[in-house]
């Protein structure tokens, strides 16, 4: 072989390493994961509008409900379907809250679900759970005393009509109701899911229509109240995912009821306010004991870590209507 001949297969052999480099550089490079911020940003293209339907200001506030007799609505109301098949229920809440934070969550939580549902446990957890839900949901403030009195500054058109329509003033649950809600407050904030009404975000009662019933997903019934979720992605658990915040605003509105609404943690912090409820009565102060020292009697409130499910009752499905269904809660251990 001569020299000439050995030099260019020599050539040969180098370019064709050469292209090898090159080829593997570029499958390599173009396997590379997208950085974090530009996959985020891709993420948050792909998805569609948030929905305002249901929302504070969304439409004016005359026309926020139909105009129609408690019974025509009964009626409108039993004549939509509810949505085709099962429905997923939410994930458990766990919260990481503490100390004045998680006894203002607590408070705004208890709330919701005295004056939404009634002395009714059962009926107060599906309300707690829609506020839980809305916590997490990118649509909705991200705390739970924000989401209870989201709107509240408005004469109607608020979130819980019991913010904005004088109810706080009206009526003055005894001390026993407040601590049973209050201890349903603390098992759900911690691991107990209301799987009844899955990740619904809207309810309203039976005996009126507001604007926005006809456009979202029908759920379930939970006695009198009618539960909802918005259609597409948004009513799906991946929209669900939004980390709650770690601080809870005082609500004026509560002070005369639960001391932590009048607490600031520290001299030098002044915590987010929510200012424009009409105060409930002084009176209807429960007895100012900490949570920690509530009797647990027949095992309420929940101990802490101890797993608890409100599902439909065996051989009923939590899916639609309830069929008639007995709700009860269960316990897992």
């Amino acid at each position: 072989m001569t020299r000439s001949v050995k030099i260019a297969l020599l050539l040969s052999l180098l370019v064709a390493l050469s292209a090898a480099a090159l080829l593997t550089y570029s499958v390599r490079e173009a396997s590379k994961p997208i950085e974090r911020p530009q996959r985020a940003a891709a993420a948050r293209e792909a998805l569609p509008a948030l929905p305002t339907i249901g929302l504070p200001g969304a439409v004016a506030p005359e026309d926020e409900l139909l105009e129609v007799t408690p019974q025509t609505a009964q009626e409108i109301n039993k004549s939509r379907p509810f949505v085709a098949g099962e429905f997923p229920p939410a994930t458990a809440f766990r919260s990481r809250l503490d100390g004045a934070d998680r006894e203002r969550a607590i408070a705004c939580l208890a709330t919701a679900g005295l004056y939404e549902a009634g002395g009714r446990s059962g009926d107060q957890s599906a309300v707690m759970q829609v506020v839980l839900n809305r916590v997490r949901h990118p649509a909705f403030p991200n705390t739970i005393c924000g989401v209870v009195f989201q709107g509240s500054e408005r004469s109607t058109g608020c979130q819980f009509s019991f913010t904005c329509d004088g109810s706080m003033r009206r009526r003055q649950p005894g001390a026993a109701a407040w601590r049973s809600a209050q201890g349903l407050a603390m098992a759900m904030l911690d691991d107990t899911v209301d799987e009844r009404v899955g990740l619904a975000t809207h309810f309203h009662t039976d005996w009126v229509i507001p604007y926005w019933s006809a456009s979202l997903d029908k759920l379930t019934e939970v006695r009198t109240h009618l539960f909802f979720r918005w259609k597409g992605y948004w009513g799906t658990r991946p929209a669900f995912r939004r980390p709650p915040a770690t601080k809870e605003p005082i609500v004026p509105a509560l002070a005369g009821l639960f001391p932590a609404h009048q607490l600031v943690d520290s001299p030098t912090q002044t915590p987010d306010r929510l200012d424009r409820v009409s105060p409930a009565p002084p009176s209807s102060q429960p007895p100012r004991r900490s949570s920690a020292s509530w009797p647990r009697r027949a095992g309420w409130p929940p101990v802490a870590g101890r797993s608890m499910r409100w599902p439909c009752a065996r051989g009923s499905r939590c899916a639609g209507s309830s069929g008639g269904a007995t709700l009860r809660p269960f316990r897992r251990r």
